[in-house]
């Protein structure tokens, strides 16, 4: 079982990408319909992890998700030359990983950009992104691969932007599954 997870503000095409890569048995996790609060900076779940967090929210959906699943897929735009603040929000909330490493040793995130600008203009801020995933991951020990960096505009342009759209798909289901 995987764990996609839709860093976007919206359902458009982080979500329609996801929803085309998982699998029945999969879970979904979209951030635009979840309340996810701030991370207090309490320290509170570096002393101990009953239900990970202080704060009670869906946050604690997804530390649950996190840790039953293997493998975690996460899309998200690009908003100003990074990931999305929602994005941020959620990761600045994996505080409780970076004091309990074991919980995410092992386990590989992959990683999906969706910019509005070419793929190869935006090949740089997705490099940056790249790197600050696999900073994370050099501490909380798991490992992180670099899917694929999408250009597109709006949800129904991205199958007229990549008219091998469900090849690119399939590359990327066979790229998770291995």
């Amino acid at each position: 079982m995987n764990l996609y997870i839709n860093g976007s503000n919206r359902r458009q095409n982080c979500y329609k990408v996801l929803s085309d890569l998982k699998e029945e048995k999969d879970i979904l996790f979209s951030l635009s319909d979840k309340k996810i609060n701030y991370c207090l900076g309490c320290g509170a779940c570096e002393n101990s992890l009953e239900n990970f967090c202080v704060l009670k929210d869906d946050m604690q959906e997804l530390y649950f998700n996190m840790v039953q699943t293997d493998k975690i897929i996460i899309a998200t735009p690009i908003y100003m030359n990074h990931i999305t603040g929602i994005l941020k929000n959620v990761i600045d909330r994996w505080n409780p990983y970076s004091s309990h490493n074991e919980l995410l040793e092992g386990k590989t995130i992959y990683v999906i950009t969706i910019g509005q600008i070419g793929e190869k203009e935006n090949k740089e801020v997705a490099n940056r992104i790249q790197k600050y995933f696999e900073d994370i991951g050099k501490f909380m020990k798991f490992k992180v691969v670099f899917l694929k960096n999408f250009s597109s505009g709006e949800l129904d342009k991205v199958e007229e932007e990549y008219t091998n759209y469900e090849e690119i798909i399939h590359k990327l289901k066979e790229e998770i599954q291995n």
